[in-house]
């Protein structure tokens, strides 16, 4: 694969992630909305579908992250690799790809926020019935 094909497939990829950070936002919700209703149907189900795009979002960052290399070297530094990249494109193109790519990285944020407060909602749930379930451990301990 020349510098060229990189380009095309490191850009693909990241419109493609774009896409289906969207569609694990839109996830996200309905498992936190799932989790607030208790809906012990749903939340199985939203988990396989959250876990199967994750494992395809991985798999495009780890070809991300290949490609990237490819293009500029590892004697960039890690951090600085991607803005290596756009900077070799045409002005018209680097733009574009600069916006795409501070995109995704909002996407990714989010996703990120919003499986934190369904982790931590589940978490105070799970608490909730163990207590409720199983009483506080020294509730009845003698004294």
């Amino acid at each position: 694969m020349n510098a060229q094909q990189a380009m095309l497939s490191l850009a693909q990829g990241i419109q493609l992630d774009v896409a289906d950070y969207d569609r694990l936002h839109g996830l996200l919700e309905q498992q936190f909305a799932a989790a607030l209703r208790h809906d012990v149907a749903r939340l199985p189900q939203l988990a396989e579908d959250i876990g199967a795009l994750c494992v395809v979002l991985d798999a495009r960052r780890t070809e991300r992250v290949t490609l990237v290399n490819a293009i500029v070297g590892m004697e960039v530094p890690e951090a600085q690799r991607v803005a290596a990249v756009f900077a070799r494109l045409p002005e018209r193109y680097r733009t574009a790809a600069e916006t795409l790519w501070q995109s995704l990285q909002a996407r990714v944020l989010a996703c990120k926020a919003l499986n934190l407060r369904n982790g931590n909602l589940l978490m105070d749930q799970y608490e909730v019935m163990q207590r409720v379930l199983g009483g506080e451990s020294d509730t009845y301990a003698p004294r």
